[in-house]
């Protein structure tokens, strides 16, 4: 089987091979993890640290040298992520998190609970923070933060124009 795929892909036949999700995967929202071979990994960090769909990165030994973590709420933001970083031209591989088998408790360094500045949902696990203006925003996932961030820069210009 693999010598046919080969050769059909040596003789033009197959040009790619692509993977399609079903939308359902995405209810909840979809965490990916993707390995890097990168030959500068302090650049590489510090493009991943703009996306605001990544919400852990870890420089590691090995071949991936570089690996992070992305939430991910919807397809299209997974297409955009993919073509991010291919436009990187770093070697990457990416897998999809089927199931988590253990998480890691947080747990809380005070006994107060905090809301999302976004959304309004308890915030459960370690928060996003986000500080403008001398002030601390808090928020429970990724995206409520890039959505905070685009309100605020919507209000900045808003009140340039005025």
């Amino acid at each position: 089987m693999r010598q046919r795929i080969k050769k059909l892909i040596e003789s033009g036949v197959i040009k790619k091979f692509t993977v399609i999700l079903d939308d359902k995967l995405f209810e909840q929202g979809v965490q990916v993890l993707v390995g890097f071979k990168a030959p500068d990994t302090e650049q590489l960090v510090e493009e991943l640290g703009k996306m605001d769909v990544i919400s852990e990165i870890y420089v590691t030994s090995g071949e991936r040298n570089v690996i992070c973590k992305a939430v991910i709420p919807n397809i299209k933001m997974l297409k955009d992520m993919l073509e991010k970083f291919v436009d990187l031209k770093i070697p990457f591989e990416t897998n999809i998190v089927l199931k988590v088998v253990k998480k890691a408790e947080y747990t809380p360094r005070l006994s107060l609970k905090l809301k999302c500045n976004y959304c309004g949902k308890e915030i459960s696990d370690e928060p996003y923070t986000y500080t403008l203006y001398n002030r601390r925003f808090y928020f429970c996932c990724p995206i409520c933060l890039r959505k905070f961030k685009e309100r605020m820069r919507i209000l900045e210009r808003r009140k340039k124009q005025s």
